[in-house]
């Protein structure tokens, strides 16, 4: 398993499959809703399997010349817990560094929020409930 930067078109067609299944599917959401007007200006990663499956997608977005956000971080059901969310992070903060950003932020859901802390990010303040079920928290963290 491997962190990739999706290139082709194929390639972008298994990352936003991957995003919709693991990020809005289950909330009943559109096809579709898995993007954002903004996706272009934004850095995409994806793991790989040696196999070529895609099991782990993220997006770092930059809010401004300080500051990068993760957005739309989604582990395959049946390989969370395997360090792999951790490769996504450890790759877009490493990126963020070297291009002098100071900070990463992110909105964590619920459920996710005790990765995040674990991974160095402080919990800052409850934001929005999304779909109404799905709390989330606006977590930081200084690179």
């Amino acid at each position: 398993m491997h962190v990739v930067i999706p290139q082709s078109p194929s390639d972008f067609e298994l990352y936003y499959a991957l995003r919709f299944e693991v990020l809005r599917k289950p909330w009943n959401q559109p096809p579709g809703s898995e993007k954002d007007d903004i996706e272009k200006q934004c850095q995409h990663a994806m793991i790989v399997t040696d196999a070529g499956e895609v099991i782990g997608v993220c997006r770092m977005q930059y809010n401004s010349p300080q500051e990068a956000q993760l957005r739309f971080m989604g582990i395959r059901g049946d390989m969370q817990g395997k360090g792999l969310g951790k490769l996504l992070l450890d790759h877009f903060e490493e990126i963020a560094r070297k291009q002098g950003l100071k900070y990463m932020t992110l909105q964590a859901r619920e459920k996710a929020v005790s990765f995040y802390l674990r991974n160095g990010y402080a919990n800052k303040e409850k934001t929005k409930l999304m779909w109404g079920s799905i709390q989330h928290y606006r977590m930081e963290k200084a690179l």
